[in-house]
């Protein structure tokens, strides 16, 4: 019960904060709201202010509990102080009987579930997974770490920063709670909207469209950030609609903040500031208005750019590797993993309206039956206010095409809901019955047939858990991605590092967990690994270029073939000789590349289990550069290589001598064939140990899982714990390998 206590109040305080930030910072703006607006907008715009304060909090390494806990209680204390906590607007006109009981009845019910899945021990995905994963990071560390092996961390994090006090109190279920405080709080808002432009019914059906939507539910209830950024962007919107009503010039401010804010919590947001700075240069026609909120955005969106330039040099990161160059996410990683997020498996894109609305189980989760009349709301288009939510909603849906998942729908459903519910405002008994199958298809303790059994969804009511009735350790260990979180801090010495071919729930272990496809030094372990077992991997194949000895001090070796999208250029292990004796490497070689120069050394470490690549399609250009720091004897280059390699690669070589001129070497390579003289999964195994990697966690069903499990004794590994379909692996140094 003390756990559950916990993560209630550390969820309410973090929320009481943003409110009363947001409440004095529109005191201060002297805009006055509505009384039904006053507690979703200061709320959303408090957060953006409680975000700033948390961010310089983590970059200062201050984050002891205490510290995030007076953060709290001062911005509450001050609302109280300064008078401002109360709702002290004027009101709007008041609303029919009939509409307070279909909405309540409805709200009720439904927050009543959402409270009892948020309340309950987290176990979402990506909630447990690496939204908390960073956060208990930050709070075990007291701020901010660089973390070069994993993408995720580069990306903005503007609601997960308003879960570190919630987590610092409350844990991982306080997080949970703090995102459904955004979620009632965008409710709220569609509904407050609806009532402003005089069409409460139009905004009571609205906000229940998103309310009850599937995937509104469970994402809503969970350590997710989607329906924080919903809240986020609609509450930018709805402060434009202040400002262009003439009641309050100084809205600008808080549009610029939430502009920024939009950005900060999710990148694929910021089209909320395009549209808000032409809106206003529309309505305005004076540059002085746009550039307050463009400037005003920057106080936001300036950190999470410092803070990826300096820690990685690419101020967009994870993306744009291309441009800004760096060691830490490949180019291909980059534009595979693009293509990935824009297909999730639907080939055939006429089917994704189907797949979003009523299957779910290639998208990941449905927004429910209802939207499949989403072309309705073109009706609202009569309405000025409804062009207006199509036109913004238009811009907010725009970055769907980069992410095809549901839940990437949910920033733009507020808008749709409501302009969809504007569709049919003059007409309320169909707006009750359109609410009340939604209800029913939406009901988590149904299935209806329409929907995949696998859809993300919410499926029950765990009253018994969120109130640890049943211990939340026994509850957690029924899921396979916990469990293998207490197996690594079990049986993982403190601060050693596990290597997983797949992820799961980190933030229940305090190791740094490096999943295959998350960073380019993971990428590269993975590599490794498989060369080690997959024969088309290692490295049979030489190209051989001999030709008169020349005197050279350095030798380039240039790709001039186009590759298809999949094609890379890779060299395990260059050597030159000079009469068939071969040049030994010495330190003042100097070894770089025209593409993923960090990794070039692979190609020089005498590992045939480690291989240099260039991790992004093969081009004419692409080099490989060797200076030997003084002028030696050449006459032969070998490049060891492997079956996978660029089928069409077409190699040229150039020399220079002292004079630093480039000579072209008038001969060809020859391909032929080489023997494997090495074990290489020894060899993947024991690089991987000298890069401080000393565990390894493999499904059974990852790649190239069973040889690791028929002979652990040839890899040099021993298992030392299995559960959940899993081995744990700890890697042997060299001296306890079985003879």
């Amino acid at each position: 019960m003390i756990q559950a206590v916990a993560a209630l109040l550390g969820a309410v305080l973090t929320v009481a904060a943003c409110y009363a930030l947001g409440t004095l910072l529109l005191e201060r703006l002297r805009i006055v709201l509505f009384r039904a607006e006053q507690f979703p907008l200061a709320f959303v715009l408090g957060a953006a202010c409680l975000h700033l304060a948390v961010f310089a909090v983590l970059a200062l390494h201050v984050a002891y509990w205490p510290v995030l806990l007076a953060l709290l209680l001062i911005s509450i204390g001050a609302a109280v102080w300064r008078g401002t906590w109360g709702l002290r607007g004027p009101s709007l006109k008041a609303l029919s009987t009939q509409l307070k009981i279909v909405w309540g009845v409805l709200f009720t019910l439904f927050t009543a579930i959402y409270l009892a899945n948020a309340w309950a021990p987290e176990m979402s995905p990506d909630g447990s997974g690496y939204h908390l994963g960073f956060v208990a990071r930050y709070v075990r560390e007291r701020g901010f770490v660089f973390i070069p092996t994993n993408f995720y961390s580069s990306l903005s994090e503007g609601v997960e920063l308003l879960f570190v006090p919630a987590f610092s109190i409350g844990r991982h279920s306080a997080a949970a709670l703090v995102h459904l405080g955004f979620f009632i709080c965008c409710c709220l808002a569609v509904f407050a909207y609806g009532r402003r432009i005089g069409k409460p019914w139009a905004g009571a059906a609205g906000s229940l469209f998103l309310y009850l939507s599937p995937v509104a539910g469970i994402d809503g209830s969970s350590a997710y950030i989607d329906l924080g950024v919903a809240a986020i962007v609609f509450g930018c919107f709805y402060f434009l609609e202040i400002w262009d009503s003439g009641e309050a010039p100084a809205a600008l401010i808080p549009v610029g903040l939430l502009a920024g804010y939009a950005f900060a919590a999710k990148y694929t947001a910021f089209t909320i500031l395009p549209f808000a700075l032409l809106w206003i240069a529309i309505k305005a026609r004076k540059w002085r208005p746009v550039v307050c909120v463009a400037a005003m955005s920057l106080i936001m969106v300036a950190p999470w750019v410092g803070k990826n330039l300096v820690y990685t040099g690419n101020p967009t990161a994870p993306f744009l590797n291309s441009v800004f160059r760096n060691p830490y996410v490949h180019v291909h990683f980059e534009q595979e993993y693009a293509r990935l997020m824009s297909r999730y498996g639907v080939e055939n894109k006429w089917t994704l309206p189907l797949e979003v609305t009523i299957r779910g189980e290639k998208t990941t989760g449905v927004i429910g039956p209802l939207f499949l009349l989403a072309p309705l709301a073109l009706l609202a288009l009569r309405f000025r206010e409804g062009r207006k939510l199509l036109a913004c909603g238009l811009f907010v849906l725009a970055p769907f095409v980069l992410n095809v998942g549901t839940r990437f729908l949910i920033p733009g459903l507020p808008f749709f809901s409501l302009a969809l519910a504007m569709a049919f405002a003059n007409f309320p008994p169909l707006l009750v019955l359109l609410l009340v199958f939604h209800a029913w298809a939406s009901w988590p303790t149904g299935h209806p047939r329409f929907m995949s059994k696998d859809t993300w969804r919410l499926w029950r009511v765990p009253y018994r858990e969120a109130l640890r009735k049943i211990p939340q350790d026994k509850y957690l260990r029924t899921f396979s991605s916990y469990v293998l979180a207490r197996m690594v801090e079990e049986h993982v010495p403190k601060g050693e590092r596990v290597f997983a071919f797949g992820g799961f729930s980190d933030s229940y272990t305090t190791h740094e967990i490096l999943v295959s496809f998350q960073g380019a030094f993971n990428e590269w372990l993975s590599d490794s690994l498989t060369v080690g077992w997959l024969a088309d991997w290692q490295p049979t194949q030489l190209r051989t270029l001999k030709f008169p000895g020349r005197r050279v001090r350095r030798i380039r070796i240039t790709q001039t073939a186009q590759g298809a999208y999949d094609n890379q250029w890779q060299i395990h292990e260059l050597r030159f000789y000079s009469k068939g004796v071969e040049l030994p490497r010495k330190p003042e070689w100097r070894l770089t590349s025209s593409v993923n120069p960090w990794e070039i050394q692979l190609a020089f470490d005498n590992n045939e289990a480690t291989r240099w690549r260039t991790w992004q399609t093969a081009a004419p250009g692409m080099h490989v550069d060797v200076d030997f720091g003084s002028v030696v004897d050449v006459d032969e280059i070998d490049i060891e290589t492997s079956m996978d390699d660029f089928p069409h690669v077409q190699l040229r070589a150039d020399t220079a001598d002292d004079s630093q001129e480039w000579t072209k070497v008038d001969r060809e390579f020859q391909t032929g064939t080489r023997e494997i003289k090495s074990n290489l999964r020894r060899a993947a195994t024991n690089e991987m140990r000298l890069r401080g990697v000393k565990y390894l966690l493999v499904g059974e069903d990852d790649f190239g899982a069973g040889d690791f499990r028929g002979d652990p004794e040839i890899w040099g590994i021993k298992p030392i714990a299995r559960d959940a379909g899993s081995t744990l692996y700890e890697i042997l140094p060299p001296e306890e390998h079985p003879k």
